[in-house]
C-alpha cells in the first residue's frame, strides 16, 4: 500500500504565488495583440470587464479594486475620450454617477474576453481528462482561499495606486485573470 506524504502548504503558496507574474506577462502580452484593442490597457479593460458585470459607479469601482476613487477617475477618463464608456446621472440620485459601457465598450470586452478564453482553452484542449478534473479541483480550492483570505482585508483603499484590481462578487470567467494583471496606469 503506497502513502502519499502532505504537500508542504508553504511550497503550493510559493508555487501559487510565482504563476503570478507569468500570467501578467501572458495576459498583457494578449491584449497588446489585440488589434481593434490597441492602446487600451489592462486596467482599462479589467473596468470594461467590472461594468459588464454590474459595478454601477466609479466609487463602487474604487472600493472593488482597492483604489482611491482618483485612480478610477483617469481610467474613466481615458475610456471616455474613447467613447467606451459613459458617465451618467444616477436616476435614484442625481449626486452620483452611474456607468454604462457605449457599444464599442460592450464589444471591445466580449472581444478580450474571447480572445483571452480561446487561447487558454485552446491550449488547455491538449491536456488529459484526468488534468483537466485536476485543474478544476485545485481551481475551486484557489477560489475558496483567496475569498478567504479577502474577506478579512480592510475596506480602506491601499496607499499605492498601483495595486491590483479585486473582483470579489460573482467573477466571470476570466475576470480574476484581468484582475491578476496588475497593469500600472
Amino acid at each position: 500500500m503506497e502513502s502519499f506524504e502532505r504537500p508542504d502548504p508553504r511550497t503550493c503558496a510559493r508555487q501559487t504565488l510565482a504563476l503570478l507574474p507569468l500570467l501578467r506577462q501572458w495576459v498583457s502580452g494578449r491584449v497588446q495583440e489585440a488589434g481593434e484593442c490597441e492602446g487600451i490597457s489592462l486596467r482599462q479593460v479589467a473596468a470594461l470587464r467590472g461594468i459588464q458585470e454590474g459595478v454601477v459607479s466609479p466609487g463602487d469601482l474604487a472600493r472593488l479594486w482597492r483604489v482611491t476613487p482618483a485612480v478610477i477617475t483617469g481610467i474613466l477618463d481615458r475610456l471616455e475620450r474613447r467613447n467606451l464608456v459613459r458617465r451618467e446621472p444616477d436616476p435614484a440620485d442625481r449626486r452620483r454617477l452611474r456607468l454604462t459601457l457605449t457599444p464599442e465598450g460592450e464589444q471591445i470586452g466580449q472581444d478580450i474576453d474571447h480572445l483571452l478564453t480561446g487561447a487558454l482553452s485552446d491550449r488547455l484542449a491538449s491536456c488529459s481528462r484526468d488534468e483537466l478534473a485536476e485543474l478544476q479541483r485545485s481551481l475551486r480550492v484557489l477560489d475558496r482561499v483567496f475569498r478567504e483570505l479577502g474577506s478579512g482585508v480592510s475596506p480602506l483603499p491601499p496607499i499605492s495606486a498601483d495595486d491590483m484590481p479585486c473582483w470579489d462578487e460573482d467573477p466571470a470567467e476570466f475576470t480574476s485573470i484581468l484582475a491578476a494583471s496588475g497593469e500600472r496606469q
